[in-house]
């Protein structure tokens, strides 16, 4: 009563162009087949030897999928969360990802309190509970970084090494010989993704595969 109430007031809109939709959250056929474009990421050797399960994108970081994930990220428009947790979803189903748990890149903890939440985990977490797979913050940032924008790629690398480990709430068996998929909200170099990637590694996970969101890269 209550959901049919809500579009009533608000009639759900498609999040890429507007038009009515059946539902909240839902996309338009044109809109969906336009943006999600699931593809697997070109890396570097060393990365593809960390990453062994593939980087992969649910899309293309441009036009309105990049301002849906910005006003997210950034402006805290929480209205918009169900549209991509639509998105993330059926691009999810495309992948048909197997993994014993999902793990967000975290948040420095001033950035988190500053933000209020994880963007890399509330987008992800309920897609992947849908899929039976758990979220685990078993990551955690050992130190402050600059943000990554502007920055060089060397310098992305040099800003981010040894930023990140295993969260100290987390028992490492719950990490050793596990199948871990790796969440982020974007991939731009891929310099998050490798020293998470790396920690994890180090903690013992089996294999990883990382999946974002979007990414310039093609």
């Amino acid at each position: 009563m209550l959901s049919f109430l809500w579009d009533f007031l608000f009639p759900p809109h498609c999040p890429g162009c507007e038009a009515y939709v059946e539902k909240q959250g839902q996309w338009c056929s044109d809109c969906i087949e336009k943006m999600l474009q699931v593809h697997r990421l070109p890396v570097e050797l060393e990365m593809q030897q960390l990453i062994t399960g593939g980087v992969w994108a649910l899309g293309v970081y441009e036009g309105k999928l990049r301002d849906l994930i910005r006003n997210y990220k950034y402006n805290g428009k929480a209205h918009l969360l169900q549209g991509l947790h639509s998105f993330i979803e059926q691009g999810l189903d495309q992948l048909k990802l197997q993994g014993d748990m999902a793990v967000p890149v975290p948040l420095y903890k001033d950035k988190l309190k500053q933000r209020g939440f994880n963007q890399s985990e509330r987008l992800f977490r309920q897609p992947f509970a849908n899929m039976k797979i758990p979220m685990a913050e078993a990551l955690e940032r050992s130190r402050d970084t600059k943000p990554q924008y502007g920055l060089q790629a060397r310098e992305r690398q040099d800003n981010l090494k040894n930023a990140f480990q295993l969260n100290r709430s987390c028992d490492v068996q719950a990490v050793q010989g596990k199948e871990i998929i790796l969440v982020d909200d974007i991939m731009t170099t891929g310099a998050t993704l490798h020293f998470c990637s790396e920690a994890l590694q180090k903690a013992g996970a089996k294999k990883i595969t990382a999946v974002v969101i979007a990414s310039g890269r093609k």
